[in-house]
């Protein structure tokens, strides 16, 4: 069991500086207009939160993932992308 811990923290690590690279990204991409790059990262992101141990994190990028699918205007966007940005794990 404790290889399995030991494994896990490693993923959990990994996963945490990737997605504070992949949340850059995302900033990027909304400055850019780029929605299809937000909506990869975004489901990218609601993917693997909630294995990792973030579930509201994931939530948050569920949420922004499914505005971004409606096409949604920017004033909609904005508040969705922040409120994940507030959840990220460190």
């Amino acid at each position: 069991m404790k290889q399995f811990e030991e494994k896990m923290a490693l993923l959990r690590t990994r996963f945490v500086a990737r997605a504070q690279t992949e949340v850059a990204e995302l900033r990027e991409a909304h400055r850019q207009g780029d929605m299809t790059t937000m909506r990869r990262i975004a489901h990218s992101l609601a993917g693997n939160a909630g294995l990792f141990g973030w579930p509201e994190f994931g939530a948050h990028a569920r949420e922004l993932e499914s505005v971004l699918e409606q096409a949604a205007a920017n004033e909609e966007i904005l508040p969705k992308l922040e409120a994940l940005i507030a959840e990220m794990p460190h």
